[in-house]
C-alpha cells in the first residue's frame, strides 16, 4: 500500500498543476492568435490591368486599362497633322460618345518631337500642316513634352486626358507603327481591336461597338 501524502504535499501537487494549466491556456492563446495571423485568407489581388504614364502634371501613374466596357487609347504624336485633324474634328465627339456608352479613353503622346501641328479643315485631313519634328535635348524632353502636351490639350479643348510615354516603352510595347493609332481594350484589359491612320468619327464608334461583344 503506498505511503499516505501530506497535506503540504497536496497542496504543492495542486499549486503545480494549476500553474501548469495557467501555461497551457496561455500557450493556446497564443497559438491560436498565430494561427488566426497566418491562416487568415490572402488580399485577392487586383485583376485591374495598368499601364505606366506620365500625366501633364508631371505625376507618374498606372493607368487603367480594365474595368469599363471599353478602354479607348489613342496614340499621337505633337507633330502630327492627322493627330491634330482628329484633335479638333474627330476625338472630342467621339469622347462624349464613349463615356455616355459606359468606356473610358485617353490619348498618349508617343513621340519625343515636339512642333505643334496644325490640323487641315473640317472635311480635309490632309490640309494641315507637319510640325518642326524639334527634338529637345535628353535632359529636358520630359518637361518640354508635358509642357507641349498641355498647349496642345488647350489647343484643341480637349475633354480627355492626355500623357505622356516617357521613352515610348508603351509604344513599343505594342508595337506601334503609325500616328494616330487606336487600340481598344475589353472590360478584361485585352486589346482586341486596333486602327491606324484616319477614321471618321462613325468608323471609330462602329470599331468600339464590335470591341464590346469581345
Amino acid at each position: 500500500m503506498a505511503p499516505p501524502r501530506s497535506a503540504k504535499t497536496g497542496r504543492n501537487v495542486t499549486m503545480i498543476v494549476g500553474a501548469a494549466a495557467i501555461v497551457l491556456v496561455i500557450l493556446a492563446v497564443v497559438w491560436g492568435l498565430a494561427l488566426g495571423k497566418s491562416g487568415s485568407p490572402p488580399k485577392a489581388k487586383s485583376n485591374q490591368v495598368t499601364v505606366g504614364l506620365i500625366a501633364a502634371n508631371g505625376q507618374r501613374e498606372q493607368v487603367a486599362l480594365s474595368g469599363k466596357k471599353v478602354t479607348v487609347v489613342m496614340f499621337f504624336a505633337i507633330w502630327c497633322p492627322y493627330c491634330a485633324y482628329d484633335a479638333k474634328w474627330v476625338t472630342p465627339e467621339f469622347y462624349r460618345e464613349v463615356v455616355k456608352a459606359g468606356g473610358r479613353m485617353f490619348a498618349v503622346d508617343a513621340s519625343p518631337q515636339l512642333g505643334q501641328a496644325q490640323a487641315g479643315p473640317l472635311g480635309n485631313p490632309y490640309g494641315g500642316k507637319e510640325g518642326s519634328h524639334l527634338q529637345p535635348p535628353p535632359s529636358q524632353e520630359l518637361a518640354m513634352s508635358l509642357q507641349a502636351i498641355k498647349q496642345y490639350k488647350s489647343s484643341f479643348n480637349l475633354p480627355y486626358p492626355l500623357y505622356y510615354d516617357e521613352g515610348q516603352t508603351y509604344a513599343k510595347s505594342v508595337q506601334l507603327q503609325a500616328f494616330p493609332s487606336y487600340i481598344f481594350y475589353n472590360s478584361r484589359g485585352k486589346p482586341v481591336k486596333y486602327l491606324e491612320g484616319l477614321y471618321s468619327q462613325a468608323q471609330l464608334w462602329q470599331t468600339y461597338q464590335q470591341a464590346e461583344s469581345d
